[in-house]
């Protein structure tokens, strides 16, 4: 049996308050929640926009990685035709047991015409080449080519014309495939 006195109206009211108190804080609650949904939108959104910027940032790199790669390419390959074309006038030079009684097109006799300083400028202007003619090379003829300059006995060499002499040579290879890449090499043969 319960016995009804003061206590008891007492924790009837407290518990009336507490359930008031109850509701009113199930109220508020509701509002955080609703406030806290909004701040974990803003928080998404943020997140995302986070996360947009990394990705476009990722993306610019490897573009920029991939135009380097693809320009490392296109060096390297212009460079390994400027040496074969090198190569080629090698092998010309070593094929032949007297080339400078009738010396071919791509080769100056005279080292005044064609020399480092000068070689970029006057290689594209026939007029200055005094009758030298850059050749194609087999490797790639519509962009590739070689010359080479003969500058005759190198100093302190026997003028005896009954023995075979040193000759010294400069090569260049040059290949012009979407860039230019230009190679020079020494070259001495005994004649």
């Amino acid at each position: 049996m319960i016995k009804v006195d003061g206590n008891f109206k007492y924790v009837w009211i407290e518990l009336i308050l507490e359930n008031k108190d109850y509701q009113t804080m199930m109220r508020s609650t509701s509002i955080l929640k609703n406030e806290q949904g909004g701040l974990m939108i803003i928080i998404s959104v943020m997140l995302l926009a986070l996360l947009t910027i990394i990705s476009v940032a990722a993306s610019k790199t490897a573009n920029t990685e991939i135009s380097i790669a693809a320009n490392e390419y296109i060096y390297q390959r212009c460079f390994y035709n400027a040496e074969g074309a090198i190569l080629e006038v090698v092998d010309l030079l070593e094929g032949s047991a007297s080339i400078l009684e009738n010396p071919p097109q791509w080769m100056s006799l005279d080292d005044e015409v064609i020399s480092d300083s000068s070689v970029f400028t006057i290689w594209e202007d026939s007029e200055k080449m005094d009758g030298v003619i850059p050749q194609a090379s087999v490797i790639d003829p519509q962009n590739t080519d070689y010359l080479s300059v003969h500058h005759g006995i190198p100093s302190g060499n026997s003028l005896d014309m009954s023995k075979p002499a040193k000759h010294i040579f400069s090569i260049y290879g040059r290949s012009k495939s979407k860039g230019l890449v230009m190679l020079k090499i020494g070259y001495a043969k005994i004649y």
